[in-house]
């Protein structure tokens, strides 16, 4: 997912993979708040998904709403119809988070995937000043010297009875 550019000799704002970790007390203090929807904040260096990992943990009991799960390499991500995709270390954003919408019939959870796709849209469009788009089902799109390119993509998977994985990558 790294730009085409980031090869030229002065490569790209976008294509430094050399960026410092995730600062795990930072995300915990600035997400995790009482009453507020995430619960638990979790960076792990690697792993094969973050949402394969986040469903197991629900189905075991080992996760509550709210939990959010980092990753800052995937090696065996998942996207639409089981295509398989891996992410070099520091290379993006990749997370799953657990809901348990349980007001909702679980007949319209089939739209959390658009409305992460528009909420992480509008958030990178905002923090990055970047042109951003949706394409559906669950394609994150910039556009880069007039050229749309995908950035990431979104995969909602059900958690049990109860609840729902919606992962970012």
């Amino acid at each position: 997912m790294t730009p085409r550019d980031a090869s030229e000799p002065n490569g790209s704002r976008w294509s430094d993979l050399d960026r410092p970790p995730l600062n795990v007390t930072a995300l915990r203090r600035g997400l995790v708040r009482e009453g507020g929807l995430w619960s638990e904040v979790e960076v792990v260096q690697r792993t094969g998904s973050t949402n394969s990992d986040l469903v197991a943990r629900a189905a075991g009991g080992k996760a509550v709403e709210g939990a959010v799960l980092v990753a800052e390499e995937q090696t065996a991500g998942r996207g639409r119809l089981d295509r398989q995709w891996t992410a070099p270390p520091r290379s993006g954003l990749f997370f799953s988070v657990l809901l348990t919408p349980g007001e909702v019939p679980v007949a319209r959870w089939g739209w959390l995937p658009l409305l992460t796709g528009v909420a992480v849209a509008t958030g990178l469009a905002r923090a990055a000043g970047v042109d951003t788009a949706l394409k559906w089902p669950n394609d994150l799109l910039v556009t880069v010297g007039g050229e749309e390119r995908k950035a990431g993509g979104i995969l909602a998977e059900r958690a049990g009875d109860d609840g729902v994985v919606i992962g970012v990558g």
